[in-house]
């Protein structure tokens, strides 16, 4: 079955199985952050709330032949039905409410260039820092320009209460090693086969995981000077010869932190970022190839566009590639 004939199949079966709710399908192209996807919103006639389904994602159940298209239909309405009973109440879209619950994330500019057309934000280096609208823990969504103005609030009052609210925020900086342990241990592994894993490994590991406390767009630590401090001196502890720190986009999620005494090239380790970037990371998740520097002394932060990675940085660089597979 070709791809447009799914989409009507699906479709037909769709509206057939929400009848009863008298929902209005439209078909369109929808923007995520770095991505462009085809789906539908599901409009009810009693909610302003537009649920959207992603089609390609169904399409390839049917062509790994593990559901029909109706046993696809059936399962979509039936995932709706519990998301609608489920949802969050709409907060009030006040001046009050924005200013408790606006923070910020960071995004790929050029990825998203048709996204930030109609969205607050700022620039840094190749990267955007935009706001988003905390609905719960696990809810939210990101301000438009149009909604600053049903806020009565300019694009710069809303990126203010975003930074601060964002500064509150807790960052955790752990050396990989630990976090390679928490990994292992929450999978089950016996405390003696951890242990012997990371002393094969190297216990040593001059790289660290910057993440905030739901490991959820934690690289936004990024815009935060006294988080990137904090880890700064951390990591000056363990390396009291190092003067600026490396910094690798992980993902959105989270960075990786290396001194600059375990970097010889910094050009080798735009390489194997990047490869790591191209093979282990979904195209959702990516933040930047770029490698960046944070100096201490001028609290800045930029792009290291120049100067063969040490050894034991050379060895450790694949405990990345592994730890990148569990997003």
């Amino acid at each position: 079955m070709d791809y447009e004939q799914f989409v009507a199949d699906f479709t037909a079966e769709l509206q057939q199985n929400m009848e009863q709710d008298n929902v209005e399908l439209r078909r369109g192209t929808f923007r995520k952050v770095n991505e462009e996807l085809d789906g539908i919103s599901i409009k009810y006639p009693d909610s302003p709330v537009a649920p959207t389904i992603y089609l390609d994602d169904k399409y390839q159940m049917v062509e790994d032949g593990s559901y029909t298209v109706e046993r696809v239909a059936e399962r979509t309405a039936m995932q709706l039905k519990s998301i609608r009973e489920d949802a969050p109440e709409v907060p009030l879209l006040t001046e009050e409410s924005a200013r408790q619950n606006l923070y910020c994330v960071v995004i790929n500019a050029a990825e998203n260039e048709e996204m930030l057309r109609n969205v607050p934000h700022e620039r840094l280096e190749d990267l955007a820092v935009i706001p988003r609208f905390k609905v719960r823990e696990d809810a939210s969504f990101i301000v438009s320009n149009d909604l600053c103005s049903n806020l009565k609030m300019t694009s710069e009052e809303v990126m203010e209460a975003a930074h601060a609210n964002t500064n509150k925020q807790e960052f955790e900086c752990q050396n990989m090693t630990e976090v390679m342990r928490g990994i292992m241990k929450e999978q089950g592994m016996p405390d003696e086969y951890v242990d012997e894993l990371l002393r094969m490994q190297g216990q040593d590991c001059p790289m660290y995981v910057m993440s905030n406390e739901s490991r959820v767009e934690g690289a936004v630590a990024l815009t935060s000077t006294s988080a990137m401090e904090s880890a700064y001196e951390k990591i000056k502890e363990d390396h009291p010869d190092m003067e600026k720190l490396y910094v690798l986009g992980s993902s959105r999620h989270e960075l990786i932190l290396i001194p600059d005494d375990a970097v010889d090239n910094v050009e080798d380790l735009k390489a194997i970022h990047k490869e790591v970037q191209d093979t282990e990371l979904s195209q959702a998740d990516k933040l930047t190839e770029h490698i960046y520097k944070f100096d201490a002394q001028t609290k800045q932060l930029s792009i290291a566009d120049a100067p063969a990675l040490t050894e034991s940085a050379s060895e450790v660089m694949e405990v990345v590639k592994s730890h990148g597979r569990s997003h």
